[in-house]
C-alpha cells in the first residue's frame, strides 16, 4: 500500500510529480505514480526516469472523454485491489483520480493554476480536502465549491518548482542548431483541451513570417500537428518529446499559447509573447517585471518579435533576482500531504474536526 499516490495527466503534472518525489522520499514515504497516456505525459516521466503505472488514455470527442474517464476509474479500482488503497492522493488535473479517491475515502491534496478549465474545476473542487494554488488567484476556487479555509496559497507560480534551481544540460541537437543564429521557440494552442478558446491567428502564416527572422523550434502537442509543421521551411521539430526548460538557455524569443512554456521562459528572462491566454498568472508575472507580453494579432506579434530579436542577447530585466522572490508550491504541498497522512488525528473525511 502506497503512502502517497501521485497522478499525472499532463506533461506539467509529470514535472510537478518529479519535484514532489525528492522531499517525499526523504521522509521515507512509499510513492505510487500513475499516469494517463496523453500529450507526451508518459514520455516526460520516462525522460525523468520516474517509475509509473499507466492507467487510461485520452479521448478526443466528448463521448470518448467520458468513456475514457470511466475506464480509468475502473483501472484505478483494479490496481488498488492488487496493491492496496493509497493513504493520500495528489493530482493537478486528474478528474478521474479525484473521483476515485473520493469514492474510496482517500484524502485529496489538489494543486491547480488553471481556473479557466471550468469543466475540471466544477467536477473536482467540491471533492478535494486541500487546494494548493498561486496567490494571484486568491480564493477564487471557492465559487466552484471549495470551502475558503481549504484553499492554501503561495506567492509564486508552479513553474518555480523546477525552474528556480534548474541546471539543465542543453540537448546536443539544440546546441548545434543554436550556433546557426537566433532561435525562436514556438508552442501552439492545446486545441483538444476542455478550456480551449478559439484563436483567430493563422499559425501556419505566423510561423512562415517568423521563420524569415530566425530558426524556429516547434514543440507540437499532437502527431498530426508535427506532420504539418515539418512542411514549413526553417522550422525544426524534435523527433522525440523534450522537456521545454532544457531548451531555453539557447532560445532568444518564445512565442506561445500562454501555457507552461511561456511562464518558464518569462521566469528565465527570455522575451515571451503569449497569443492565446492572458490569464491571472501571465498578468501577475508581467506586473512583477518578467518579460512577458500579450498579442492576439499577427502584425503585432511580428513587430514585437522583430523588436526583441534586435536587442542584445542579455536577458531582459532582472529576472534572476525576481525569480528568487517567488515561492514554489512544493513545500506547501508536502506539508498538507503530511497532514493527511497523520491518520491518528482524524477519522476518514473528518478533516474539519482537526484543521
Amino acid at each position: 500500500m502506497a503512502d502517497v499516490w501521485l497522478d499525472a495527466v499532463t506533461p506539467k503534472d509529470a514535472l510537478l510529480a518529479y519535484c514532489l518525489l525528492s522531499p517525499l522520499r526523504k521522509k521515507k514515504l512509499d510513492i505510487l505514480v500513475t499516469a494517463k497516456k496523453q500529450t507526451q505525459t508518459t514520455q516526460i516521466l520516462q525522460i525523468l526516469d520516474i517509475p509509473y503505472v499507466q492507467i487510461g488514455s485520452y479521448g478526443n470527442t466528448l463521448k470518448e472523454k467520458l468513456v475514457e474517464e470511466q475506464k480509468r476509474i475502473l483501472g484505478f479500482v483494479d490496481l488498488f485491489e492488487e496493491t492496496g488503497t493509497p493513504r493520500v492522493l495528489w493530482t493537478h488535473g486528474g478528474v478521474d483520480a479525484v473521483r476515485t479517491a473520493f469514492g474510496l475515502q482517500i484524502p485529496i491534496v489538489y494543486s491547480n493554476d488553471t481556473l479557466h478549465a471550468k469543466h475540471v474545476a466544477k467536477l473536482v473542487s467540491p471533492l478535494v480536502d486541500w487546494l494548493i494554488a498561486p496567490k494571484p488567484f486568491g480564493k477564487s476556487w471557492s465559487k466552484f465549491g471549495v470551502p475558503r479555509f481549504r484553499i492554501k496559497l503561495y506567492d509564486g507560480v508552479e513553474e518555480v518548482a523546477w525552474i528556480k534551481n534548474a541546471s539543465p544540460k542543453l540537448p546536443p541537437e539544440i546546441e548545434e542548431i543554436s550556433q546557426q543564429g537566433k532561435l525562436i521557440l514556438f508552442r501552439n494552442v492545446e486545441h483538444r483541451a476542455s478550456y480551449f478558446q478559439k484563436s483567430e491567428i493563422d499559425t501556419s502564416k505566423l510561423l512562415g513570417q517568423l521563420s524569415k527572422m530566425a530558426k524556429i523550434i516547434c514543440l507540437p502537442r499532437y502527431e498530426e500537428e508535427k506532420r504539418e509543421l515539418k512542411k514549413i521551411e526553417n522550422v525544426w521539430v524534435p523527433e522525440k518529446p523534450v522537456i521545454t526548460h532544457h531548451l531555453l538557455s539557447a532560445i532568444d524569443l518564445v512565442v506561445g499559447s500562454g501555457g507552461t512554456v511561456c511562464r518558464e521562459s518569462a521566469l528565465l528572462g527570455i522575451p515571451t509573447i503569449s497569443f492565446h491566454f492572458w490569464d491571472v498568472i501571465a498578468k501577475y508575472l508581467h506586473k512583477k517585471g518578467f518579460p512577458i507580453e500579450y498579442a492576439t494579432e499577427e502584425e503585432k506579434i511580428i513587430n514585437l518579435a522583430q523588436e526583441y530579436l534586435k536587442k542584445p542577447e542579455e536577458r531582459q530585466g532582472d529576472a534572476v533576482r525576481l525569480l528568487q522572490t517567488l515561492e514554489s508550491p512544493v513545500g506547501l504541498t508536502v506539508e498538507y500531504l503530511e497532514k493527511c497522512l497523520d491518520l491518528e488525528k482524524y477519522s476518514q473525511r473528518g478533516l474539519e474536526a482537526v484543521f
